[in-house]
């Protein structure tokens, strides 16, 4: 099946424009306004943030369409299209790498963000204050030295209820908002873990983990958790990123590889809330494990995803099929689109 071009895809709503962002490892963020096609970062120096920055996460505002925010190595900037440029957000962060960040779609003030060294920031003003959640963990480990933390997750049914993987730690939840945590790591094979998807389709509460030596599975709401075979993924054991298509089925998209920064990966699908999975048919040969999967509840259709090594790719059809994005950009760590109301776009087209 040949796949649809950029040009057959619109948003329902014809005063909005998809923009599409890109944190990477040294060259800032990417910025495209035709479906990853092509590729800007903002004008330095009225953009805000220096071009060679180590960018490690994005969110995308769900109150504000024109906003997104990027944690650095340098701290938290904060984008909105109406100005055009990164203004810094001074916060207890600076100097730590921001891995993740995190809005939460009940309330647009409750923001989250995990650093490495790992730890927990919550702010509930929309940025202007933060305490530290005081993860219970070591300050060192195994293998990569300094535990991080890979994944922010509110409960879909409890909004104070948080999700936490870190990696070497296992998973942490907290009941309310990030005050206290419990460790969840009974049945894991292995406490590296990197991301979870959470599901209540079925009556019954499932939640899948990702993990270095493969996917876990929760029927007790991560009070215990079991090794779940995927024969579609061969030898290929290092589970990396999870995402749920947008639209509420059943199909999940999972990344896996050799190892972190490997030399092959492969994208699976599963179409029945991740019982059984399929490999997902990418254009050429992926150069490395998929990082980072990006689905948006805008358009179930639009669904991203990047290779560590910043190869892009991109599915307009909620991944029956996809295409591999000529534009190379470096170390990438997550990639993410937003609709963008086209009044608050500013009146450059440099982005």
């Amino acid at each position: 099946m040949t796949p649809p071009t950029d040009k057959a895809f619109r948003l329902a709503r014809a005063d909005q424009e998809v923009i599409c962002y890109a944190a990477s490892v040294g060259h800032s963020v990417w910025f495209s306004r035709d479906l990853g096609e092509s590729w800007l970062r903002a004008p330095t120096p009225t953009g805000g943030i220096y071009n060679e920055s180590r960018c490690w996460c994005l969110a995308t505002h769900p109150a504000r369409p024109d906003e997104v925010w990027s944690g650095t190595d340098r701290g938290i900037y904060v984008w909105r299209h109406s100005l055009e440029r990164w203004n810094y957000l001074p916060s207890p962060m600076d100097g730590l790498h921001i891995l993740k960040l995190a809005i939460s779609p009940a309330d647009p003030d409750f923001i989250v963000a995990g650093t490495r060294p790992a730890e927990i920031f919550v702010s509930r003003d929309g940025g202007r204050s933060w305490q530290c959640g005081q993860l219970p963990i070591g300050s060192e480990c195994w293998f990569i030295n300094t535990p991080r933390v890979t994944s922010i997750q509110f409960d879909p049914q409890e909004p104070e209820t948080l999700w936490v993987p870190v990696e070497i730690a296992g998973i942490f939840r907290s009941r309310d908002g990030g005050q206290s945590w419990e460790l969840l790591v009974e049945g894991l094979r292995d406490p590296d873990v990197h991301n979870l998807v959470i599901m209540d389709d079925l009556g019954d509460r499932v939640i899948l983990c990702s993990t270095e030596v493969g996917l876990h599975r929760s029927n007790d709401n991560g009070a215990s958790w079991e090794f779940q075979e995927v024969p579609a993924a061969g030898d290929l054991i290092y589970v990396r990123c999870m995402a749920r298509r947008a639209d509420q089925s059943g199909v999940i998209f999972m990344s896996i590889g050799d190892k972190p920064s490997g030399q092959t990966g492969v994208l699976l699908r599963s179409r029945d809330f991740g019982t059984s999975w399929e490999k997902v048919e990418l254009p050429g040969r992926v150069n490395t494990t998929i990082w980072w999967i990006f689905v948006n509840p805008e358009d179930p259709r639009l669904i991203l995803c990047n290779s560590m090594f910043g190869e892009i790719f991109r599915s307009i059809d909620g991944g029956e099929t996809w295409q591999r994005m000529d534009r190379f950009l470096g170390e990438l760590r997550e990639i993410a689109w937003q609709a963008v109301p086209r009044n608050a776009t500013g009146s450059s087209k440099n982005l």
